[in-house]
């Protein structure tokens, strides 16, 4: 079980890192425009002010000034700390320390602004919401889905046990806030483009570049066994 694991999450580095290649290089020659202004001509002309009014404090929910007091706190309960808030804040900062370098390394000029739903500076590509959301919140599942198999077993991230973490304990609201925490990953990439800030591109070339760094988080988080999967119950 564990070498299969573990060859999955070689398959996933690698599809992550290609697909991000791949979406890069054909970003830069031009090929994906034509793609870009279709889908983002399909998205525009769905708005309405019901999904106006959804979709825009949603995309503010990915904005640092909401995700850093959610990492703020989880660091700052004791109990929350180990399980939640240092891993989840890892994963914060290595979405941030990405799409910045990347933005400026590729300048990709963002859509025009008056498509934009609201105030956004700064490049394109990759899109940094899109990229934060998955990191942040898939971290959170893989969380959730070791702490359910190990019956709230201490990561291997740390030395020093410190006893059974809160976890939820029954599978089927397991399965459901899963499915929710899915289902944001998604809405979150969906509003950049919708509120006219991102090329769909940006939006499909961070969920690829997230693939690579949530496996090297893994590796990071579980140490030697972050390929390994969580005990049978």
């Amino acid at each position: 079980m564990k070498k299969t694991v573990r060859m999955q999450d070689r398959w996933i580095f690698i599809l992550g890192a290609a697909g991000f290649a791949a979406t890069a290089l054909l970003m830069m020659n031009g090929s994906l425009e034509r793609l870009d202004l279709m889908i983002q001509t399909s998205v525009l002309q769905g708005r309405t002010p019901t999904l106006t009014s959804l979709l825009i404090p949603l995309t503010y929910s990915g904005n640092w000034q909401a995700v850093t007091p959610m990492c703020l706190v989880l660091l700052l309960i004791p109990r929350a700390r180990r399980a939640y808030g240092i891993p989840l804040t890892l994963a914060a900062l290595s979405a941030v320390l990405s799409y910045q370098v990347l933005k400026h390394l590729f300048s990709r000029v963002r859509p025009d602004v008056s498509l934009h739903l609201l105030e956004q500076g700064g490049y394109s590509f990759p899109s940094g919401h899109s990229l934060t959301g998955f990191l942040v919140w898939g971290t959170l599942i893989l969380l959730l889905l070791y702490y359910y198999g190990t019956d709230g077993a201490e990561l291997p991230l740390y030395k020093k046990e410190e006893g059974a973490v809160p976890f939820i304990r029954s599978e089927r609201r397991l399965k459901v806030v899963c499915g929710i925490l899915f289902l944001y990953i998604g809405l979150m990439g969906f509003s950049r483009i919708y509120v006219g800030v991102h090329w769909p591109s940006d939006v499909l070339g961070s969920w690829f570049l997230a693939l690579p760094i949530l496996v090297m988080l893994k590796r990071i988080i579980w140490k030697q066994d972050a390929s390994d999967s969580p005990p049978e119950k």
